[in-house]
């Protein structure tokens, strides 16, 4: 009984993964936010108005951000379904929830 509560294919080992896969697509996103940040700091204003025109590099750190709000909402929903199973367990083993 217990591998089937916390062993693999139990809900809460998918939602821990759900907290590791989350945590790792927000730590490479927010590195390319980042990057892109520090090169938009230590280039010239001419070069930087430039590629604005052409819009490719502002279109990308756009979306990165998106991406970056949309995985930090994913992340905050699979914490509160975790929090969730273990105070189910604790509940059905007779603790308080």
């Amino acid at each position: 009984m217990v591998p089937s509560l916390f062993g693999a294919g139990s809900v809460t080992t998918n939602l821990r993964g759900g907290l590791d896969e989350a945590s790792a697509t927000h730590r490479a996103i927010s590195t390319r936010v980042a990057g892109a940040l520090q090169q938009s700091t230590t280039a010239d204003f001419g070069q930087e108005l430039e590629k604005a025109g052409q819009g490719a590099d502002g279109e990308l750190l756009e979306q990165d951000m998106a991406a970056l709000a949309d995985t930090q909402l994913r992340f905050e929903a699979t914490a509160r379904l975790l929090q969730k199973a273990y105070a189910d367990l604790r509940t059905a083993m007779g603790g308080n929830a």
